[in-house]
């Protein structure tokens, strides 16, 4: 019996260090995106909404990111062939099978789950509540822009009377 808490023990150390070297690395990681997307533009600008792009923020766990066809179904390669760099990455795009390879910068604890769905439709919080910054980005950014302490949330979940409950989040 005593060999069994000790591995139980031994197993609950590695994974609490699996969960910080991916929190950190995770977070640490610089990238590059293939499309320098200006989030000022479209939402500034166009006056788009985020959901009008992160069409699955509202239904599922994750935003998701655009594929070419949402980018598509505004801008037209016939009309605007030409007319900015970062246009014509994305109207190359078209002439593929594959889709636009946007690259995830927000990471998360692998014990953490997080909902886009539960903090946007059930919650109903504004995008900008926590991507304050958006509207203002005139690229993508290289690393998490957002990087949310434990602390972050339980003020959050008072403040909005939501679930305290540990299990609501971490798995």
């Amino acid at each position: 019996m005593r060999w069994v808490g000790s591995w139980v023990f031994t197993l609950a150390i590695i994974a609490g260090c699996v969960a910080v070297v991916f929190g950190v690395v995770g977070r640490g990681a610089t990238v590059t995106q293939p499309i320098a997307f200006n989030h000022s533009v479209h939402l500034n600008d166009a006056g788009l909404a985020c959901s009008d792009c992160h069409t699955s923020a509202e239904s599922k766990p994750y935003a998701g990111l655009p594929g070419k066809e949402i980018c598509l179904d505004c801008h037209d390669a016939d009309e605007e062939q030409g007319a900015h760099p970062e246009k014509d990455r994305l109207f190359a795009y078209d002439d593929t099978d594959g889709d636009i390879p946007w690259v995830r910068v927000a990471v998360t604890r692998p014990d953490v789950y997080f909902s886009h769905r539960r903090h946007v439709a059930s919650g109903k919080l504004d995008c900008l509540v926590c991507h304050v910054d958006q509207p203002n980005l005139d690229k993508p950014p290289p690393t998490a822009r957002l990087v949310m302490s434990m602390a972050d949330c339980i003020e959050c979940h008072k403040e909005n009377r939501a679930s305290g409950d540990c299990l609501a989040c971490h798995r």
